[in-house]
């Protein structure tokens, strides 16, 4: 099979006192990219051609690889058959509307873009133009994600009763950092509530399967936050003060799953988790017995060392530990780990998620917003 040449936007050749972001495209991306035969970086695309040859440079890519700054010409550049999007949530359509039109298979970092509107949007122009896509939900590709799902379909806690999870965001009760400024702006769609929520629901139906009733709550309790620069070490550099907060940061998610007709429960609050205790803890109830996840990070979509899977028999009253399946991609950095194994899935054609596939997880935070703006006022 020829390998697949891949266009990448967002490689950020900017020093990192100077970024702003969340660092994803160098720590996700790249690992997989520069290591697979399969895959090769051919093209960058970035805010100008300078900005993306210093990004050529900065990170040891070929001298061949093409440097742009127009998202018309990388959809222009016969020999780019991948795109790949990994910039800011509001940016996403812009960069890649050429390629779609072009006809280009297109991935999408979660979530597609600010709302709704714009990723029912990309999802329509993709079919009108037979455009392959991927989206960047890449939890269910997660060994622990795989791993508590194989247990429940072979049967060994029964029936699914219930689940419920309760999960810190990780961040400051009265602070964030410039990195993520937009997190405190719900018009930017880059957020606790889309970017959590969102994996989250990926996460949580891989192994319980699609809810069928949905319904949310959820309310701003950290109002103001100072923006910090954490540049220069802790305590941070104050840069702007008491900057409104317009993303709900408590968030109750829950309803009834198919085909269990189990009742799951999503808590998830601002700040850090009780200390010594995991900043996730999912439990979940069958008739035979209990499975329990617990990780000292909330994105299993991510992963990372220190998720701990337990099983509970209730005839034997024993607790066992539970090990997830290994494979090569294992060796990888954390963040690229279940990136690559959506990479492959993609190659080898097997299931992985689409834009159509994002539109569900669109339509259940849609309609979290709507709640949200209803219950405030």
């Amino acid at each position: 099979m020829s390998v697949i040449r891949v266009g990448l936007i967002g490689l950020s050749s900017a020093a990192a006192e100077d970024y702003e972001g969340t660092s994803w495209t160098p720590s996700a991306h790249l690992p997989f990219l520069t290591k697979s035969p399969h895959f090769e970086i051919v093209a960058l695309l970035n805010s100008s051609a300078e900005s993306a040859e210093a990004a050529i440079r900065k990170y040891n890519l070929s001298s061949e690889t093409k440097a742009y700054g127009d998202p018309q010409d990388l959809a222009n550049d016969p020999n780019v058959d991948l795109v790949v999007c990994s910039v800011r949530v509001d940016r996403h359509l812009l960069t890649v509307r050429p390629s779609l039109i072009a006809g280009k298979a297109v991935y999408v970092e979660w979530p597609l873009d600010r709302n709704l509107e714009v990723a029912k949007e990309m999802a329509t122009l993709a079919a009108k133009h037979n455009a392959p896509t991927i989206v960047g939900l890449q939890g269910s590709f997660s060994p622990a994600i795989r791993k508590l799902r194989s247990v429940i379909e072979s049967g060994q806690i029964g029936r699914v009763l219930s689940s419920t999870a309760a999960g810190a965001l990780g961040n400051r009760i009265d602070a964030e950092s410039k990195n993520v400024r937009y997190f405190l702006d719900r018009e930017v769609g880059g957020n606790p509530t889309t970017i959590h929520v969102g994996h989250g629901l990926e996460f949580f139906t891989a192994v319980l399967g699609e809810f069928k009733t949905f319904k949310t709550f959820s309310t701003i309790s950290r109002q103001t936050l100072d923006i910090k620069d954490y540049s220069v070490g802790e305590p941070g550099k104050v840069i702007a003060a008491g900057v409104q907060n317009t993303v709900p940061d408590q968030i109750l998610a829950y309803g009834r799953v198919e085909p269990s007709n189990a009742a799951v429960t999503i808590n998830l609050y601002a700040g850090k988790e009780f200390p010594g205790q995991p900043r996730l803890d999912w439990r979940i109830q069958g008739e035979k017995g209990w499975l329990r996840l617990s990780s000292p990070m909330f994105f299993l979509n991510v992963g990372g060392p220190g998720i701990k899977l337990e099983i509970a028999n209730h005839d034997t009253g024993t607790v066992e530990e539970l090990f997830p399946e290994t494979d090569e991609w294992d060796e990888l950095s954390v963040p690229a780990q279940n990136i690559a194994r959506l990479y492959e899935a993609y190659r080898k054609k097997e299931w992985y998620p689409t834009f159509d596939w994002a539109l569900k997880r669109h339509e259940a935070i849609d309609a979290l917003w709507k709640q949200f703006d209803e219950d405030s006022h």
